[in-house]
């Protein structure tokens, strides 16, 4: 029997659903859900009625944390499973409540990568996931060290970083977004962008770069996306989240703990990389999330 996989419609979960095999998964975004709109409030209240689940009992709703979508599935087509691709501290503390509240009263399974969050929450713990498509064999490395995302408050730290790579002889790639509601000088302005990155080009430029850095956000445990993709790529990896130290993807040659290290980042950079086998690879991808899940 088909399992049903409900995603929401941000660009990378869409680019993750093309990994999966047609005759074994049926992938409907959150868009194509037939949901009537109404007052929020009043979906709210009502999300916490008694009521039947649908009769689809192999189902995972992914990435989707609102509680309004999450009770539309499960009236109408069956309790899920919830796989949470953010952090709990990401959510406003109004939806955070709703969200936890709704869970433990229909007695559904959640799934985070944040270590913190499943031993706070009782949730179950994958570690972080990606593409398989991702996993590359080949070394392709332009000498450059690569950061892409929006600013959070994360500015003065990136430019640490920046200083102690150019004084290593590295090229800087960083493509760093304003926050909207933040003040910039002139300075910083020089150094930040207003336009996103295509996810493309994104690839392209993690492909092709030598050391990926990684910022993680604060309060944050669970590794991001940029551990995952050095991992994929077979890149050397900068990241200020000392958890990665606990996961079985960390080895001394290919992970650089900023500010956390005794060595420099020059002895580093010396060492050659380690290179993991696909088996270790292949846990960290969409599909073997989904065989735990199901």
């Amino acid at each position: 029997m088909k399992a049903t996989i409900i995603s929401n419609d941000f660009y990378v979960s869409r680019f993750l659903m093309k990994d999966l095999d047609k005759s074994t998964y049926k992938v409907l975004f959150e868009k194509q859900l037939e949901r009537k709109k109404g007052s929020k409030t009043l979906a709210r209240i009502k999300a916490f009625f008694p009521c039947k689940a649908g009769n689809e009992s192999n189902l995972v709703v992914f990435a989707i944390e609102n509680i309004i979508v999450l009770d539309y599935v499960y009236r109408n087509i069956g309790k899920p499973k919830v796989w949470l691709w953010n952090p709990i501290t990401s959510m406003t503390i109004k939806n955070k409540h709703f969200f936890l509240a709704y869970v433990r009263r229909r007695g559904i399974d959640v799934w985070t990568f944040d270590v913190s969050d499943a031993k706070e929450y009782g949730f179950h713990y994958h570690c972080q996931i990606h593409s398989s498509s991702l996993i590359s064999t080949r070394d392709f490395n332009n000498g450059s060290a690569f950061f892409s995302g929006v600013d959070k408050k994360r500015l003065q730290l990136l430019k640490l970083v920046k200083k102690d790579l150019s004084a290593v002889s590295l090229s800087i790639d960083f493509h760093i977004v304003r926050d909207k509601k933040t003040q910039y000088i002139k300075k910083e302005l020089a150094i930040t962008t207003d336009q996103y990155m295509g996810f493309s080009e994104y690839l392209t430029r993690v492909s092709s770069c030598s050391v990926l850095v990684d910022i993680s956000q604060t309060n944050q445990t669970g590794v991001t996306l940029r551990v995952v993709e050095s991992l994929f790529h077979n890149k050397k990896l900068i990241t200020t989240n000392l958890n990665v130290k606990e996961l079985d993807l960390y080895h001394l040659n290919n992970i650089y703990i900023y500010g956390a290290e005794k060595r420099s980042m020059a002895d580093f950079l010396a060492l050659p990389l380690h290179r993991f086998d696909f088996n270790l690879k292949y846990r960290y991808t969409l599909e073997h999330l989904l065989n735990e899940m199901l």
